[in-house]
C-alpha cells in the first residue's frame, strides 16, 4: 500500500473556502490509488487567540490545562475538513495526535515525539478512509494531551512519515517554496529547488519560518524527503533532501559550496552572565539549567581565561528571556550571580556550506554591513553559518545588503558569485 502524507498549514485552511479547495486537492490524490494521511495545523490566528484568552482569565494560565486548550485548534481543523472529504464522498475521519498513536515525552507546550503506534491509522486506511490528523499534539506518559511546540504540526507530519514509511512528506502552505531570503524583506530572493537537510535545519533554526527545525532534523535522520509547495498551485516547490543523493558531477560539490540563503531573527535577545565561580564550571552549570528547561540557545560564548570569574552570553528567543535568567540565577544563587539582557538586537545569518573552509565568505558579509553602516557583531561560524547580531531596527537592511553582496536573486542551488577564494 502505497502511502501519501500531506501537511497542510493554519493559512491555508483560514477560510471555508480554502477548506474546500485543500479538500478537492486530497480527493484527487486519493483517487489515484494511494492511502492518504493529512496532517493539519489550526485555522489562521487561532492558536494565538486561544493563548490570548487563556492569559486574559490567568497571567500565568496552567500549563496542562492550556495544552488542552491549545490542542483544540487543531482539532477543529481536522474536523473540518474530514466533513469537507465527505462532501466530496471522500471517506475520511478526523483523529487528534493521541488517537493517531503519536507518543511524546517533555514538559507541556515542548513535547517530544518518542514513538508513533502505526497501527490506529493502519486500521482506518485499510478501510479506504482519509486518515486526517491533527497535528501539534500527543500523548504523554501519564496520558496527557501535551503541545510540541510552534510549529510541532511539521514535525507530527514527518514522524508519521517515518513511521509509515513514506518516502516523502509533502509541506503544503502558503509559499511556493523555500527563498533565499524572506521575501517579505527582499521581493526578488531567489527560489531554491533543492536543499540539503543540514542547511534547511541552519535556515530554519536562525530564522527560516517555513519549517520547523526539528522536522527537518527528523526527516534527514531517518531518510524522508520534504517537499514544500504552495497548497493552492500545481508548482513543483522545493525538495529538502533527507536521504543521500549520489553526486552525478565530479566538480559539482566544490561548485555549491558558498551561501545559498540569509535569514533573519528579530526577536532574540542576548543574554550576559557574571558571576564568582570558575569559568569552566559555570558554563557548564549555566547551560545545564537552561538546558533543563528545554530553552533553545544559540551563538554562545564566554572568557577564554578559565581562572577568572565567570562572563558568558547566549542568546534565546525574546520569549524565552524570563525563564533563562530564572533558570540562571536559581544555579548559580551562591555565586553572587547578575544577568542583564540586550534585547534591542536581531539576528542575521548568511547559510550555505563550506563556510569554514571559506573565511573569505564571513570577511566579504561583514564589509558589505560595514559598508552599509550596519554595526555587527560576528557572533558564530560553522560549515555551514555565519551569524551576526546587528541593531533590531537595522535586521531588515542587513538583510537586504547580504542578499545582494551574495547575489541570491536566482532561483537555483548554485551559490552564485558567493563562492569566492578564501
Amino acid at each position: 500500500m502505497e502511502i501519501r502524507i500531506q501537511k497542510y498549514g493554519g493559512s491555508s485552511l483560514a477560510h471555508d473556502v480554502q477548506v474546500a479547495e485543500v479538500a478537492r486537492r486530497v480527493a484527487r490524490l486519493r483517487r489515484t490509488g494511494a492511502a492518504v494521511i493529512v496532517v493539519v495545523s489550526a485555522r489562521g490566528s487561532t492558536t494565538d487567540e486561544l493563548v490570548r484568552a487563556a492569559t486574559a482569565v490567568s497571567p500565568a494560565p496552567d500549563p496542562r490545562e492550556t495544552d488542552k486548550l491549545l490542542a483544540t485548534g487543531e482539532l477543529a481543523s481536522a474536523a473540518l475538513l474530514a466533513i469537507a472529504l465527505r462532501e466530496l464522498g471522500v471517506p475520511a475521519v478526523s483523529l487528534s495526535g493521541p488517537e493517531a498513536g503519536l507518543r511524546a515525552v517533555g514538559r507541556p507546550g515542548a513535547g517530544v515525539i518518542a514513538s508513533v503506534d502505526v497501527e490506529p491509522v493502519r486500521s482506518w486506511l485499510a478501510r479506504g478512509h482519509v486518515a486526517v490528523v491533527a497535528g501539534f499534539q500527543a500523548l504523554d506518559r501519564d496520558g496527557e494531551v501535551v503541545t510540541l511546540g510552534r510549529g510541532g504540526s511539521d514535525t507530527s507530519a514527518v514522524a508519521l512519515a517515518v513511521a509509515h514509511g513514506a518516502r516523502v512528506c509533502e509541506i503544503c502552505t502558503d509559499v511556493d517554496g523555500v527563498r533565499r531570503a524572506d521575501p517579505r524583506v527582499v521581493a526578488n530572493a531567489g527560489l531554491l529547488r533543492e536543499v540539503p537537510a543540514a542547511v534547511m535545519t541552519e535556515m530554519a533554526f536562525s530564522g527560516a519560518r517555513v519549517l520547523h527545525p526539528r522536522s527537518v532534523e527528523l526527516a534527514a535522520a531517518h531518510g524522508v524527503d520534504i517537499v514544500v509547495r504552495d497548497a493552492s498551485g500545481p508548482g513543483a516547490g522545493s525538495t529538502i533532501f533527507g536521504r543521500e543523493r549520489p553526486m552525478l558531477d565530479s566538480d559539482v560539490l566544490e561548485g555549491r559550496a558558498g551561501v545559498i540563503a540569509v535569514t533573519h531573527d528579530d526577536r532574540v535577545t542576548q543574554v550576559v552572565v557574571e558571576a564568582r565561580c570558575a569559568m569552566g564550571a559555570g558554563a557548564a552549570r549555566v547551560l545545564d539549567a537552561v538546558a533543563r528547561r528545554e530553552i533553545s540557545v544559540d551563538a554562545v560564548t564566554w572568557s577564554a581565561d578559565s581562572g577568572s570569574p565567570l562572563r558568558m552570553a547566549f542568546c534565546v528567543a525574546d520569549d524565552a528571556v524570563d525563564d533563562a535568567r530564572a533558570a540562571v540565577l536559581e544555579e548559580l544563587a551562591a555565586h553572587d550571580c547578575a544577568v542583564t539582557e540586550r534585547r534591542d538586537i536581531g539576528r542575521v545569518s548568511a547559510v550555505g556550506t563550506g563556510l569554514l573552509s571559506r573565511p573569505g565568505l564571513t570577511a566579504l558579509a561583514l564589509s558589505a554591513l560595514s559598508e552599509a553602516g550596519i554595526a555587527a557583531d560576528c557572533v558564530l561560524c560553522s560549515q555551514t553559518r555565519s551569524s551576526f547580531l546587528v541593531p533590531r531596527d537595522r535586521v531588515h537592511d542587513a538583510v537586504r545588503v547580504l542578499h545582494e553582496r551574495f547575489c541570491l536573486d536566482r532561483s537555483d542551488t548554485d551559490a552564485a558569485a558567493s563562492a569566492v577564494p578564501a
